[in-house]
């Protein structure tokens, strides 16, 4: 009989964190400039100025995943974020005296209908083309071609995909 009782107040006690973790992810939702339909965030995910962050509809980003809104970041439909990535739209300026002293900024844009691997790294100012996949522990630091595939470090165009375009 205690068994049974400690089986179910283990339940309900799980039954209540999965209640708060779903309420919590419904409202980091509604802290984004827009966010679309069937978008997924595991945690833990590390998100600065949501409200600088756009995000399309059927959007699925994995857990350790951290996002530097600062500069604007805006994900399309359909678009799959792998664990561990890190999209910085924010740098130090190479120019100054302390690098401390002045921030860069560059938007990044993921367009739909694209899927980006574990551990990928994409910085201040690039633009993910359409029907692309990016590879993982790649470090994008210019624009990628719509229907392409992106590896390495730097990330560089190892394929072109045949990918209608919708």
């Amino acid at each position: 009989m205690i068994d049974k009782l400690k089986q179910f107040v283990i339940q309900k006690i799980f039954s209540v964190i999965d209640l708060y973790a779903d309420h919590k992810k419904k409202i980091v939702l509604t802290k984004f400039k827009s966010c679309g339909v069937d978008v997924t965030i595991d945690e833990p995910t590390c998100i600065k100025d949501p409200d600088k962050i756009t995000i399309g509809s059927h959007v699925y980003i994995n857990a350790f995943c951290h996002f530097w809104g600062f500069g604007g970041i805006t994900i399309g439909d359909n678009v799959m974020i792998a664990s561990h990535c890190a999209l910085t739209s924010i740098t130090h300026s190479k120019y100054t005296k302390l690098f401390n002293e002045q921030n860069v900024l560059g938007p990044i844009i993921i367009e739909d209908n694209v899927w980006i691997g574990s551990h990928v790294v994409i910085l201040p100012g690039v633009t993910i083309g359409r029907n692309s996949i990016i590879g993982a522990g790649a470090i994008v630091n210019k624009d990628v071609a719509p229907n392409s595939i992106y590896v390495g470090v730097p990330a560089r165009k190892i394929e072109s995909l045949n990918h209608p375009d919708k």
